[in-house]
């Protein structure tokens, strides 16, 4: 039985289930969006929190190639070379600690709403009946959301939705800081973040704090990022 990583201060009841059920060290949901396309919806514990805020920075991994071909992605051994060839995404996974990654498709019918991604901390492929675990979850988590969405807006999250989650939209509202600053569009503002990020070994949600807290901003002009004390 794997150890599994919970942190009081994650809100996230799903995650949890989900990594004790499949018997994986930690695990993490996401929801789809426009740009970032994947939200953090919940995780198990800091650990995948620091996955998923990878993931979403370098805009590869699990769940981001799990989102783009519609099927389970199987990493067991994240530095073999059969794994994935995720450029930025592997090398800090493994500096994390993870060594096998997973990403499993959460659809209803047709809509598809986003991604369940497991995370190992040793080399293993998983058993038909964690494969079997895992596809339950997705199934679990999809009613779930709908439920949770059911009779709320067009365009809005319920309030049901967002008591169960771990949402965080810093990046967005970032991203139109950024943009008004520069300016430039929102997707671009969306790039400039992330390089920044990738280039300063950081989060994108830690970057994207330090533009909301203005300590941090976008100089157009010089096309360059300004730290303001």
């Amino acid at each position: 039985m794997a150890t599994h990583e919970h942190s009081g201060a994650e809100r996230g009841l799903l995650c949890s289930v989900a990594s004790q059920i499949t018997e994986l060290d930690a695990a993490a949901i996401a929801l789809t969006t426009d740009d970032p396309p994947l939200t953090i919806f919940c995780t198990s514990g800091i650990f995948a929190r620091d996955m998923m805020d990878l993931e979403i920075t370098v805009s590869e991994g699990p769940g981001t190639s799990t989102l783009r071909s519609d099927a389970m992605v199987m990493a067991p051994d994240l530095a073999s070379d059969s794994a994935p060839q995720w450029m930025f995404y592997t090398p800090q996974a493994l500096a994390n600690g993870a060594r096998s990654v997973f990403g499993f498709p959460i659809r209803i019918g047709m809509i598809r709403l986003g991604v369940l991604c497991l995370y190992g901390l040793r080399i293993g492929e998983l058993s038909d009946q964690q494969i079997s675990d895992a596809l339950l979850m997705t199934t679990v988590i999809g009613r779930g959301v709908i439920a949770l969405q059911a009779g709320a807006p067009s365009n809005t999250l319920s309030n049901e939705l967002v008591k169960e989650s771990t949402f965080d939209f810093s990046v967005h509202q970032a991203a139109g800081m950024v943009a008004v600053q520069a300016p430039m569009s929102i997707a671009t503002a969306l790039v400039a973040l992330r390089m920044h990020a990738f280039s300063t070994s950081e989060s994108l949600s830690s970057v994207a704090l330090q533009v909301i807290a203005r300590q941090l901003r976008f100089d157009g002009p010089r096309h360059e990022w300004v730290r303001d004390s």
